[in-house]
């Protein structure tokens, strides 16, 4: 799979002069006689936007993780477009995929943050249970009220006394605020990820994190100078680590979700000298989450998934 290879095509959130020229037609278009006010469209979610977020929840809920195929073939359309991993392409590969979950003798599911942006639902959730938990962030986008797209990325949990900070990779604010910042929040934060995590000019966090910034990496310390140190400290010792693109743009008042592809680290041969001739980076999906405030990135939380591309089972890509 290519990096880059689908994406704009099938996503409706784009970086660039496509946002920027929606942006301006939002605030340009006014309100006729049998349209809601401006306000109100923005400060709160439309009542197709509720309605996804309830498809998207029986889904996990009840299909997925409770086994009810039912729900899974009135709520999932046929041609269902997955970027999973590990899953099929298909309703039939979600539905075989919760069959393999109820012979392992099923899973648990907690979602702690649920999101809405036009057909976009987007979930930050912990499956399972105890040590054998996952984080995992999951995209849908709906058409005619079911689930027509899916994307995703897991990474494992760690207990709080693991990590640098003492956060969990989930714990922090879950409600959603602000809903009528949504739009000018999506810009910042795709800028700073354009410029800070794609471009590199990690110099840019100041202008964009807050002093107080909270964090829920497992790797890195609250505070914007924990930040700037963890990049100085990866740049000083040559780890390989970029963004290539970020396609995946879910915003909802206070929150920005981004899903972006890239590397990080270096895949070893046997051989250290081919290694050293020919190096190999490690294909990752990074999914970032930053809470804003006052136009400021005041907290974050991420999942970070290497993935070997010519193991998945489906031609679609992870993005």
């Amino acid at each position: 799979m290519a990096l880059g290879s689908s994406h704009d095509r099938r996503h409706p959130h784009a970086f660039g002069v496509a946002l920027a020229a929606a942006c301006a037609a939002l605030f340009a278009s006014g309100c006729g006689d049998d349209e809601r006010p401006l306000e109100m469209s923005i400060s709160q979610l439309s009542a197709e936007e509720e309605e996804n977020i309830e498809v998207a929840t029986r889904v996990i809920e009840d299909g997925l993780i409770g086994g009810d195929v039912a729900v899974i073939d009135e709520l999932v359309r046929p041609d269902y477009i997955q970027h999973n991993a590990q899953a099929r392409d298909g309703r039939e590969g979600l539905l075989e995929f919760a069959a393999a979950l109820g012979a392992q003798g099923g899973a648990a599911v907690k979602i702690h943050r649920k999101l809405a942006d036009g057909d976009l639902v987007a979930f930050h959730s912990t499956y399972g249970e105890g040590d054998a938990r996952m984080v995992a962030f999951d995209v849908f986008r709906l058409e005619g009220g079911r689930l027509a797209e899916h994307w995703d990325a897991l990474q494992r949990w760690l207990e709080p006394e693991a990590t640098v900070s003492g956060n969990t990779l989930v714990d922090g604010t879950e409600s959603v605020s602000d809903r009528q910042s949504t739009e000018a929040n999506r810009q910042l934060v795709t800028r700073m990820v354009r410029e800070v995590f794609v471009e590199g000019r990690s110099e840019r966090l100041a202008d964009y994190i807050g002093s107080s910034y909270i964090q829920h990496n497992p790797r890195v310390d609250n505070g914007l100078a924990s930040a700037q140190a963890f990049y100085a400290a990866v740049k000083a010792q040559g780890v390989p680590l970029a963004y290539t693109s970020s396609p995946l743009v879910v915003a909802d008042g206070n929150f920005v979700l981004v899903g972006s592809e890239g590397y990080l680290g270096r895949l070893m041969d046997e051989d250290p000298e081919v290694t050293a001739a020919m190096p190999r980076f490690a294909y990752t999906v990074f999914y970032d989450l930053f809470r804003v405030n006052g136009g400021k990135v005041v907290e974050h939380w991420d999942v970070i998934q290497r993935v070997d591309p010519d193991s998945v089972p489906h031609d679609n890509g992870l993005f």
